[in-house]
């Protein structure tokens, strides 16, 4: 990272086009994600920031426990849920089939009161990845799990990053 500001992709990419190459990687072969809509804050993917209220520990553990080395080190800003301003954030759930996935009923209004309702890891995600090491594969680590949407961005000159 350069720089104290989390920016959405789509910003980054007006900034540093160098570093918003890099970032964009974790797209390839499923660079379609990056055009879909999101109905609640009426922009596309790539134009919030993803945040999680899962703990890194609990990703690394489920990892883990589904057959991940236990070399995996994770790394995340610690960002107070009540910083984000609640017209700005959506809560998105993934919907099982792809032609589901953006629809309106897979979001909920942001409030960081419930962060707890969003922090955990669902067993379908546990299943997913136990399938993805079986046959080899590497899991997209936030899969069903619930993604904090925020359509700004984040000054984290004064954040904790937690290391697990």
């Amino acid at each position: 990272m350069k720089g104290n500001i989390l920016m959405p992709l789509n910003v980054l990419k007006k900034q540093d086009l160098e570093l918003y190459n890099q970032y964009f990687q974790k797209y390839k072969g499923r660079e379609t994600v990056t055009h879909q809509y999101l109905p609640t804050l009426q922009c596309l993917w790539n134009d919030v920031l993803h945040l999680t209220a899962v703990h890194p520990k609990d990703v690394k553990d489920a990892l883990i426990e589904s057959g991940g080395s236990n070399s995996i080190n994770i790394e995340c800003y610690q960002i107070d849920a009540s910083i984000l301003d609640s017209e700005k954030t959506t809560v998105y759930f993934s919907g099982d089939k792809p032609e589901n996935r953006m629809k309106l009923k897979n979001f909920e209004k942001y409030d960081y009161k419930n962060i707890n309702h969003y922090s955990n890891i669902p067993q379908k995600t546990k299943d997913y990845y136990k399938e993805c090491f079986s046959n080899n594969k590497k899991p997209l680590v936030f899969h069903c799990v619930p993604h904090i949407l925020y359509k700004g961005t984040i000054n984290v000159s004064n954040i904790n990053i937690v290391k697990v």
